[in-house]
């Protein structure tokens, strides 16, 4: 009897230590960003969603514990090359036609319809598209979107530690330039950049919901989530998806394999599409044999 009565005890001890373990890890902050470690090196990487509202922040304080254990921040770009001044004239110069097309020349009458009914409320927006590419269209209606969602690129993770860094004199690093955002839209094919277009159409036709749910993953750090999220409209692009995420987290791997011989972390900060699915790179690093740990 009395044995009984200790296996008892020591089943009911063990429950509950496994609930309480299970309580803890359900209730520990989780947020975009990991800890990637080689030895005694370590690099921060956190996924950016590139337009936050006001009510995103403060952040959770392992973002700044992140910041300041670091030495760098190495983002997309260096952010002082998208300033208007020198971003505009660049998308201005490669976003128009030079030899007397016009988008609704470039694309379907129906896309071009579609278009027209989403900016009907717009004087005069028609005529101002008439010499883009349809790329930049895209770009636009996409800017459009975040604006009346009501957030604000100035408040995006990327611009927000971007001015801290400035500030506290940490030098940044792009892993690619500005020009060479713009050139992946712009070597498009054309029936690509249609394609594109067309799909974004259709996002703005959700509504507002995707766009909330993409914000809630990302403030509880679900990958999973966001994977669906984000990266489910690639499937009906393949071509988009190889040039925009593929190739360029592939291209940006050996970067991040160069912060790991720093004296001092880099804080690594990208588009969280860019980490999450099968070519993230979460899953580049783990396959390097990096050990990921998210915070």
């Amino acid at each position: 009897m009395a044995s009984n009565r200790w296996i008892r005890r020591c089943s009911l001890a063990l429950v509950l230590s496994v609930l309480a373990a299970t309580m803890a890890a359900a209730q520990a902050p989780h947020n975009f960003l990991w800890k990637v470690q080689s030895g005694g090196r370590v690099v921060y990487l956190a996924g950016s969603v590139h337009a936050l509202s006001s009510d995103m922040y403060p952040l959770d304080p392992a973002f700044q514990r992140a910041f300041d254990a670091s030495g760098a921040l190495v983002e997309e770009i260096d952010l002082a090359e998208a300033d208007t001044m020198s971003a505009l004239p660049m998308l201005m110069q490669k976003g128009i036609y030079r030899d007397g097309r016009t988008f609704d020349q470039a694309v379907s009458k129906e896309t071009a319809a579609l278009v027209a009914d989403k900016l009907k409320a717009v004087p005069g927006v028609m005529d101002l598209l008439r010499p883009m590419k349809p790329w930049v269209v895209t770009l636009m209606l996409t800017a459009l979107q975040v604006q009346t969602s009501g957030l604000d690129a100035t408040l995006g993770l990327d611009k927000h530690f971007f001015d801290k860094a400035k500030a506290a004199g940490k030098p940044v690093i792009g892993l690619e330039t500005a020009e060479s955002q713009i050139d992946r839209f712009d070597q498009m094919p054309e029936p690509l950049q249609e394609q594109m277009l067309r799909s974004t159409l259709n996002d703005l036709n959700s509504g507002d919901a995707e766009l909330k749910a993409i914000l809630a993953a990302w403030k509880r750090g679900d990958a999973a989530g966001l994977e669906k999220d984000l990266l489910g409209g690639f499937r009906s692009l393949p071509g988009a998806y190889q040039s925009l995420i593929v190739e360029r987290n592939r291209n940006w791997l050996p970067q991040i394999d160069a912060c790991m011989s720093r004296a001092t972390p880099c804080f690594v900060i990208v588009g969280a599409a860019h980490l999450v699915g099968p070519d993230g790179l979460l899953k580049l690093l783990e396959k390097k044999g990096y050990r990921l740990e998210q915070q």
